[in-house]
């Protein structure tokens, strides 16, 4: 889900930033540079956003839930996060918001400098 939503964000950004990514062509700026801003751009994103879960994750829920657990009929529900399994996620979450930012990136750059400058 969330690679979905980041591609949605990376590609609307692309498209409206269409006619600066033709200005910055048309002044000599390489396609892939400007492919590999969007591409570390989705990096940062991710990578925050990750780190701000992980600490929201491991310093509130799992301490509040392992004090407060919820009260079900047939047991007592506790919050169950591995480190390896959080890890493994990230890396997955990293792997596909870089190709959600390599992707819009590619198709904005693939046009005419000018076509973009003019918003065609």
């Amino acid at each position: 889900m969330a690679s979905v939503t980041l591609f949605i964000i990376f590609f609307i950004n692309a498209i409206l930033r269409e006619r600066y990514i033709g200005i910055l062509k048309g002044v000599g700026l390489d396609s892939g540079t400007i492919k590999c801003s969007y591409v570390l751009q989705s990096a940062f994103y991710t990578i925050t956003s990750s780190l701000i879960g992980v600490l929201i994750i491991y310093l509130l829920l799992v301490p509040y839930f392992a004090d407060n657990p919820i009260d079900f009929p047939f047991s007592d529900g506790i919050l169950k996060v591995s480190p390896a399994g959080t890890a493994l996620r990230i890396a997955i979450l990293l792997l596909s918001s870089l190709i959600a930012g390599y992707i819009p990136a590619y198709l904005v750059t693939k046009k005419n400098t000018i076509d973009s400058i003019l918003g065609r």
